[in-house]
C-alpha cells in the first residue's frame, strides 16, 4: 500500500509539473542583491492551468549564472495542502524552467531556491493566476 501511495504521489508531481510550453513574454518580475532573478510565464498573463515558468538568473554585474541548481516551490496560501515543488532546467544563458499545472485562479506563493558553489540564494514572489 505504501508503494502505491508513493507511486501515486510521483505521478501526481509528475503531471503537475507537465506542461507544454513555447515562446515566453517577459513578466515585471525582477529581484536584487547578490542574484538577480527574473520571472516570465508562458502563457502571459499567468492563467489557470499549464503554465511554463521561465526564470533568467544573474549577478549583481548582470553576467548570467550558468550551471546552478534551480528548485522551485509553490504554494496556494489560500488553500492548504495545494502546491508543487520540482527542479527547473537549465535552458542556457542564464535561463531555467519549469513546467507547472495551476489548478486553482488567485494568489499563489512561489519560491525559488538557486545554488551554485558558495553562492546560495533564495528569492520568493507573489504569483498571481487568473
Amino acid at each position: 500500500m505504501r508503494k502505491f501511495i508513493f507511486i501515486s504521489l510521483l505521478v501526481a508531481l509528475s503531471v503537475l509539473l507537465a506542461a507544454c510550453g513555447s515562446a515566453a513574454t517577459p513578466a515585471d518580475t525582477t529581484s536584487s542583491g547578490q542574484a538577480n532573478i527574473k520571472l516570465e510565464t508562458n502563457p502571459t498573463p499567468a492563467v489557470k492551468g499549464d503554465i511554463e515558468l521561465i526564470f533568467t538568473i544573474t549577478d549583481a554585474s548582470g553576467a548570467p549564472i550558468e550551471g546552478a541548481k534551480v528548485d522551485v516551490n509553490v504554494e496556494h496560501p489560500a488553500m492548504a495542502g495545494m502546491g508543487m515543488s520540482g527542479q527547473a532546467t537549465e535552458q542556457g544563458g542564464g535561463k531555467y524552467s519549469i513546467k507547472a499545472n495551476f489548478s486553482d485562479s488567485g494568489d499563489w506563493a512561489l519560491t525559488i531556491y538557486m545554488r551554485k558553489g558558495e553562492l546560495d540564494y533564495k528569492e520568493e514572489f507573489e504569483f498571481p493566476i487568473q
